[in-house]
């Protein structure tokens, strides 16, 4: 009947639809890019340096570091150290989303409170020197080897918990010298300066700077290099008093490193 056949003809373009938006999702899923939480997509994975939208075209979209959907512009929202879906904003709740091959690997982030975390650091690095390892899944997962890498000058705890950058700007929001932020603060968990932290004032701890019976304390970096332990034991060498740390810092760490 001619009804019938029209019902048809209607079911089967409505599944031609379907198996073309399927299709068009398989397409996506079984790409590598990086997602902001607003949806913002902010560029490929691919090792493809010619792709218009990868991440890595320094003078494309999401890889130049003057465009506002880019995570290498220090002023983004999605780059900067303020921004709300920043990978490295410390403070972010709602960093990027990295999907390899169509499958979620976690999220970009330097806000050690978020689950399935990917640390900025170690996927940058990954990025930019590994980026096949990074298209198998494999990511640099330790922080420290990425600012060894990067050249940083950093405190890092014996258990490799980052503990601040000693870099003598107060403005910069990794600096043990910014009061308000996650290493400067004597209010953090994972400040040096907090008297009850693990990583502070409690001298029953092991990673403490200030038990002076431990052989974990914690150590300092300069661009990249071990210099010394931060410790008041006396055993331990070359040795920085915590007390003398900031003033330490001032004398051997540029302003702008």
């Amino acid at each position: 009947m001619p009804s019938s056949d029209k019902t048809k003809e209607i079911l089967e373009q409505i599944l031609a639809q379907l198996h073309q938006k399927q299709a068009k999702r398989h397409v996506i899923e079984g790409k590598s890019y990086l997602i902001a939480q607003n949806n913002q997509f902010l560029g490929n994975i691919t090792s493809n340096l010619y792709d218009s939208n990868s991440i890595l075209n320094k003078y494309g979209t999401y890889g130049s570091k003057y465009s506002p959907t880019s995570i290498f512009n220090k002023y983004s929202e999605y780059g900067s150290k303020y921004g709300v879906y920043s990978i490295n904003n410390p403070y972010c709740s709602r960093p990027p989303k990295l999907f390899i091959k169509g499958n979620f690997l976690g999220y970009v982030s330097v806000n050690k409170y978020i689950n399935n975390r990917i640390p900025t650091n170690g996927f940058l690095y990954t990025l930019e020197n590994k980026i096949d390892s990074l298209l198998e899944g494999k990511i640099f997962e330790s922080e420290s080897h990425a600012r060894q890498i990067r050249h940083e000058s950093y405190i890092e705890a014996a258990d490799g918990t980052f503990l601040g950058k000693l870099t003598p700007n107060k403005y910069d929001i990794e600096s043990i010298f910014n009061k308000y932020g996650p290493y400067g603060n004597q209010f953090s968990q994972f400040s040096i300066l907090n008297k009850f932290s693990t990583y502070g004032g409690n001298q029953f701890s092991p990673l403490s700077p200030y038990n002076q019976f431990s052989s974990t304390p914690p150590k300092l970096f300069i661009k990249g290099e071990f210099v010394a332990y931060l410790t008041t034991n006396p055993v331990l060498l070359p040795s920085v008093h915590p007390d003398k740390l900031f003033e330490w810092a001032e004398e051997n760490i540029s302003r702008y490193v």
